[in-house]
């Protein structure tokens, strides 16, 4: 499936090779889904009664409509009500609300349609990151996936889920652990100190995602990974490696200055890294071979 416009502008953002695009970027390739699953729901499961009358157009009634189909115990209604406001682009305070109480609704097809539309919000649905926080824990990996992607639309906002955004870097779904390593890239800094002490997590996997999430943040958090470096615990050690040798170039001057300075162990294991980065280390790491 190829990335959308706005899927390939959302991700101009963030340095390293690109995550893969299948996977990354679900919600519109699960919409005939949504529609499907829902009508079945309402068809099989919701009284006749509950259908009867004329509900009218979702998309032009006033927000205190919006949120009583919201609220509805019918999952069809609820869902149109959800599609209504992503249709809008933007929602008010009250909206965004019922959005988020809308996420831990007991039908999984409207949670997902909440955090859809609050992930075509983006940074105006702020106040509903703690409820996306709490669906990254949510039994269907669809609903993680989607609250991890709505929270990297958010950005910086999101801050307040990185621990939970670090914990999908364990997920058993490669397609949640892509999702959060997009919205910890985005949070930025921030999320950086929880990732580090995610490089000697017991969880192979937790590592890899940390190191790649760090890998992907590029200068800033070089010596941050240089400290860990020089800590010298291997299994730390090793992934935040893999995360300099993802950032490069900007990466060189430490791990030189580490090769020059440093104790055999961790000369050689800066080496390695240089040689992971290859061409742009390639000039420093020759002199300073002529050196010694």
């Amino acid at each position: 499936m190829q990335p959308s416009a706005r899927q390939e502008s959302v991700m101009k953002g963030i340095s390293g090779p690109p995550l893969p695009t299948r996977g990354a970027f679900p919600r519109r390739h699960t919409r005939p889904l949504i529609a499907l699953t829902a009508l079945l729901v309402a068809v099989l499961f919701v009284p006749l009664s509950g259908l009867a009358g004329d509900q009218g157009d979702a998309s032009s009634q006033d927000a205190e409509s919006l949120v009583k189909r919201l609220e509805s115990p019918d999952p069809l209604v609820a869902v149109q009500a959800a599609e209504a406001i992503e249709a809008r682009g933007a929602a008010d305070k009250e909206l965004v609300e019922a959005l988020a109480l809308a996420i831990k609704h007991p039908n999984e097809v409207v949670r997902l349609t909440a955090i859809d539309a609050l992930s075509e919000i983006g940074a105006d649905a702020a106040p509903a990151v703690p409820a996306l926080a709490e669906a990254l824990e949510d039994k269907d990996p669809m609903i993680r996936e989607a609250a991890a992607l709505a929270l990297f639309t958010m950005g910086k906002q999101s801050a307040p889920a990185i621990p939970g955004l670090v914990r999908c870097l364990g997920d058993r779904s490669r397609r949640v652990r892509d999702g959060a390593i997009l919205a910890l890239v985005n949070i930025g800094e921030a999320s950086a100190p929880d990732l580090i002490q995610a490089l000697s997590d017991k969880d192979e996997q937790m590592r890899s995602g940390a190191a790649e999430a760090l890998g992907r943040m590029g200068k800033p958090v070089v010596p941050r990974l240089m400290e860990v470096l020089k800590q010298g615990n291997p299994v730390s050690a090793q992934a935040a490696s893999g995360a300099l040798a993802r950032i490069g170039e900007p990466a060189v001057e430490p791990l030189i200055d580490m090769v020059r300075g440093a104790d055999e162990t961790r000369a050689k294991l800066a080496g390695h890294t240089l040689a992971e980065i290859g061409g742009p280390a390639v000039p420093a790491l020759v002199e300073t071979l002529k050196q010694k």
